[in-house]
């Protein structure tokens, strides 16, 4: 048995079962191939061992997603009650109610476009990432059905 340091890529470990299979022996007049039992159930032992890698990485994804939609919420409260102070102290020392109300309202508007980009960039990138991880894993369990089924054969 062959052993090989344990790639968290799985891509790597389904090339490697790949080329047990086209390194594999030939069996006269069919389409079947013999390969390395040992090296090939290894592999898929560390295929095996690698995709939770890949769930912790898209859990850490969304973790992380909801962090920064929490900061930008925190963000945008910070921003709504500097405009709410600002509109209490014009309001209160200059006796500019229309001003007063007018930049508040624009700072809140500012506050609420603000929150709304980041979020949006935020889920954009969440989804992004989520969508690259379900293609990888739906690729990865096609290459697994192939695999499987070549070995039925």
């Amino acid at each position: 048995m062959i052993q090989h340091s344990q790639p968290t890529d799985i891509m790597e470990l389904i090339d490697r079962l790949a080329a047990q299979v086209g390194d594999g022996k030939r069996v006269l007049l069919s389409n079947r191939v013999i390969v390395e039992e040992d090296e090939f159930l290894a592999t898929l032992d560390e295929l095996r061992q690698s995709i939770p890698q890949e769930l912790l990485q898209a859990r850490r994804v969304l973790q992380q997603r909801q962090e920064i939609v929490l900061e930008a919420q925190q963000e945008a409260q910070k921003i709504l009650d500097t405009a709410q102070e600002r509109v209490e102290y014009l309001i209160s020392e200059k006796g500019l109610t229309a001003e007063a109300r007018y930049r508040g309202e624009g700072y809140l508007r500012h506050a609420r476009d603000n929150a709304r980009r980041s979020k949006d960039e935020f889920d954009k990138y969440a989804r992004e990432t989520l969508e690259k991880l379900e293609r990888v894993m739906r690729e990865t369990l096609a290459d697994l059905e192939q695999a499987k089924g070549t070995l039925s054969h």
